[in-house]
């Protein structure tokens, strides 16, 4: 081939190759924070500027977190990784683990009637047993609704959100259980009576929760140890200095802050701590899911037994018409990913909250909001997150 054909030729096949379709590139792989993210901006985008803040963990190390909207709306403070939220009903898991802790190291025995550990304090306290507080089957009517204690709280002419209560403030609306062991009938009463009986058993509400303190930081791992900044009961300053304000969105679309609605000076005294059992913790995202990873995915809280005797429904759960019918002692199943999930939520104050282990896979996700409108976001959020953590 002469210089001048061959020179010729290059460039037809050079110009011929600008025409040629160039190979299609490879789709960028998206990872897994990427995904996470993706679907927490989805989650929450029907729930405009509700403070949400959200975790996967498995086996004690942080997949992912992330935050959204804002603590506080007036003035605007975003949410960060550092706020805290009430856990509301959340908490009866906690408490659930705490107490299967005790039977665990022999201080309570779950078939012996309460009055073992109170006396005759409370009506019934002869017929009802620590089971049958820990699965809702004690029968025991809403103390948040007795006319005895219903004006202790919001909107009731007697609340007062700066004044303590007390054990024996809340005992005035705990009246005689119905058929105690009969039916599951979800009870806020009976958590408050399990803390009681905790209490009463620990010595008093500081020895309580240093015990409590101690119990939870099995849950820490090296790289984050569970420390109040997590998870606490206390009301402190510096509690008040982090914690988001609870909202409720009004009938007619406004928001109402629970902490101003009422004349809060600080945090309002029945949204979290004793003698609310039934609601106790606050904290993050991640304190809350490196508890159900210690309980669930590490075996950090309780022995394997102990742990498939809490999850396990109750026959009178198993019987119930409504959603709790998988409730065991603490937690229930909800699912999502095509998955089991093993967890509880809460609701009050403004607050909502979501948190579920898949035990097979040993996978957490964790979700805690500041709104109620008037269904909390905190499961619909939970349930998109769990959907996109699960997948392969």
């Amino acid at each position: 081939m002469s210089g001048r054909f061959r020179h010729c030729f290059l460039i037809l096949v050079l110009g011929m190759s600008s025409l040629l379709p160039t190979p299609a590139a490879a789709a960028p792989v998206e990872d897994f924070a990427q995904r996470m993210d993706r679907a927490l901006a989805r989650a929450t985008a029907a729930f405009g500027q509700a403070g949400v803040q959200a975790v996967v963990i498995r086996h004690g190390q942080v997949l992912w977190s992330g935050t959204r909207g804002l603590a506080i709306t007036d003035p605007p403070r975003p949410v960060t990784a550092d706020t805290l939220f009430a856990y509301a009903s959340l908490s009866k898991l906690v408490l659930a683990a705490y107490a299967l802790h005790q039977v665990e190291n022999g201080s309570l025995a779950l078939d012996k009637p309460i009055s073992a550990y109170i006396g005759d304090t409370v009506p019934g306290a002869r017929r009802v047993s620590v089971r049958m507080l820990l699965t809702h089957t004690s029968g025991y009517p809403d103390l948040y609704a007795d006319p005895a204690t219903e004006p202790l709280f919001p909107p009731g002419e007697q609340y007062d959100p700066d004044r303590p209560y007390t054990f024996a403030m809340l005992a005035k609306g705990i009246r005689t259980p119905v058929e105690p062991g009969a039916r599951f009938a979800y009870s806020n009463t009976g958590y408050i009576l399990l803390g009681h009986v905790l209490t009463t058993l620990a010595g008093g509400d500081d020895a309580l929760r240093r015990g409590y303190r101690e119990y939870l930081q099995r849950a820490s791992t090296p790289r984050t140890p569970i420390t109040e900044q997590l998870i606490t009961l206390d009301r402190s300053p510096e509690a008040l200095r982090r914690l988001a304000h609870g909202y409720h969105r009004q009938s007619d679309g406004s928001l109402q802050d629970y902490f101003t609605a009422y004349g809060a000076t600080g945090i309002p005294t029945d949204l979290y701590g004793l003698p609310f059992t039934d609601g106790h913790h606050a904290g993050t995202a991640t304190g809350v899911g490196l508890v159900l990873d210690a309980l669930f995915a590490r075996g950090r809280l309780l022995r394997p037994e102990t742990v498939r005797h809490m999850v396990t429904p109750s026959p009178q759960a198993v019987r119930s018409p409504d959603f709790d019918r998988s409730y065991g002692m603490g937690s229930y199943r909800a699912q999502a990913g095509g998955v089991s999930w093993q967890g509880h939520g809460g609701s009050y104050g403004g607050f909502n909250s979501m948190a579920g282990t898949n035990r097979a896979r040993g996978l957490t996700v964790a979700v805690v909001t500041n709104r109620l409108q008037p269904e909390g976001p905190a499961e619909p959020i939970w349930r998109q997150l769990a959907e996109a953590a699960a997948r392969p």
